[in-house]
């Protein structure tokens, strides 16, 4: 019996001593995510496809002021902090954060599952997982917040916004490598 509404999940049989009885919402959905992973890899997609079903909302661990505090994600992932307008992203050992809002006219942007691509629903804009523009009506690549680690904790600068049009030193500074 699923109990989303309270913020956990708890198994069919609560009588199973070897089942975890409450588990938190987002290992329910990490665990889901995985299983769908594994079983894309498994049929031989590629690892970008198998992104796809890694996609999360997360909160920030701390704020304070413009500077968000996210934990380091371990595996690629696409994390969207909806409150915050932040996307955080790990493709291949490499971090990035997006601003979550379209760089031609501010629209929020999606994650397209189908595509592995950050989508822009009113102008049909797609996005790679770097930022990059792929396809779509022209516009710049994704606008990157400046990033940095603070221990195991990914530190986004919601002031401090990089366009590659116009600064695209600063806007390819702005990822890491994933310790």
């Amino acid at each position: 019996m699923s109990r989303f509404d309270e913020g956990r999940y708890e198994t069919p049989d609560a009588g199973c001593t070897d089942c975890p009885v409450a588990t938190g919402r987002r290992a329910f959905l990490r665990d889901i995510g995985l299983t769908v992973a594994a079983s894309l890899i498994a049929s031989g997609l590629s690892p970008r496809a198998a992104l796809a079903g890694l996609v999360t909302e997360i909160k920030p661990l701390r704020s304070k002021g413009a500077l968000r505090n996210y934990a380091v994600p371990t595996t690629d992932t696409v994390m969207i902090d909806i409150d915050n307008d932040v996307i955080i992203a790990r493709s291949q050992k490499v971090l990035y954060a997006f601003s979550l809002r379209c760089p031609h006219k501010g629209t929020r942007l999606e994650w397209r599952e189908s595509e592995s691509r950050i989508f822009c629903p009113k102008h049909k804009a797609r996005f790679d997982i770097d930022g990059d523009h792929v396809s779509g009506r022209k516009s710049r690549n994704l606008d990157r917040y400046a990033i940095r680690l603070q221990g195991r904790e990914l530190v986004v600068d919601t002031d401090t916004l990089y366009r590659e049009d116009e600064n695209p030193g600063g806007w390819r500074s702005a990822q890491i490598i994933s310790p």
